[in-house]
């Protein structure tokens, strides 16, 4: 007696909603050069080697520190507040733009590349602006997040008085 089982695309094919479709168009299908040719060693650079990784760790680990400085001194310091927002931006800009070397291939998407390269250097721009101004025109990134902290709670809500029933 034969098997009465279906296919096994009909059965995968139940468990999804719709048809597979590719994010990024496929590659160019070309083969340039031969089997028996090298592989291709790119320049040594140290800004591509361990002083940039030893940079990236460094910086990483200088926020440590300068955030948890001005709370434990008990003083609230406009250089040290200073400092904390340009670690904050460097520490934040290296992030974004090791996120598009490792995810937005240069060889394949040029021009996407080239918007995401010059879209970093806009918000890293505008965030520095922002800090900028939050820093001389109010009242600094450590003095608004001490306030954050020691902020009192208000003593009823909004939601309270419904869960009670009273409107």
């Amino acid at each position: 007696m034969p098997s009465r089982r279906p296919p096994s695309d009909s059965i995968s094919a139940a468990f999804h909603s719709s048809a597979q479709r590719h994010i990024l168009p496929p590659g160019p299908q070309v083969i340039e050069g031969g089997v028996n040719d090298p592989a291709p060693v790119p320049e040594p650079s140290p800004t591509h080697g361990s002083y940039h990784w030893v940079f990236e760790r460094a910086m990483s680990a200088a926020l440590i520190p300068l955030t948890i400085a001005p709370f434990a001194a008990g003083t609230l310091n406009p250089i040290t507040d200073a400092l904390l927002c340009a670690g904050i931006i460097i520490h934040s800009h290296i992030g974004f733009q090791s996120i598009i070397i490792d995810y937005v291939p240069d060889q394949r998407l040029p021009k996407t590349r080239a918007l995401f390269w010059w879209g970093l250097r806009a918000a890293t721009l505008v965030v520095a602006i922002g800090f900028f101004e939050f820093e001389t025109n109010d009242v600094g990134l450590t003095e608004a997040i001490k306030r954050i902290w020691t902020a009192k709670r208000k003593e009823e809500t909004y939601i309270e008085p419904i869960l009670r029933g009273v409107a």
